[in-house]
């Protein structure tokens, strides 16, 4: 897949338990890459997946359910194919998640 063809999920959540909840559910629901956590200040974590469009959609869906069973919810996006400057911001690695640590 390249990045032409993949969609961005961004997943905000309040507190780190519930997104670390979020990314292990959104790994195991459907076939997608799951970036770096950045932690935005003030308790908010943001969980960034790729992949194909349905596959981040239930990816978030997956991220969302795991994250209100923690803690909070704060906001969801998906982007279809986003601009290419976009890719630049989320770093993806292909082995464990990496944790922002500013």
């Amino acid at each position: 897949m390249n990045e032409r063809d993949a969609s961005l999920g961004l997943l905000e959540v309040h507190g780190f338990a519930a997104a670390m909840a979020a990314a292990d559910a959104m790994s195991k629901a459907a076939p997608v890459r799951i970036g770096t956590a950045a932690r935005i200040g003030d308790g908010l974590v943001t969980v960034v997946a790729n992949g194909q469009i349905a596959a981040v959609q239930e990816a978030v869906a997956a991220g969302v359910a795991a994250a209100e069973r923690v803690g909070r919810v704060v906001a969801r996006n998906v982007i279809g194919r986003p601009s290419p400057e976009l890719w630049a911001v989320f770093a993806f690695s292909t082995g464990r998640a990496a944790i922002d640590q500013r």
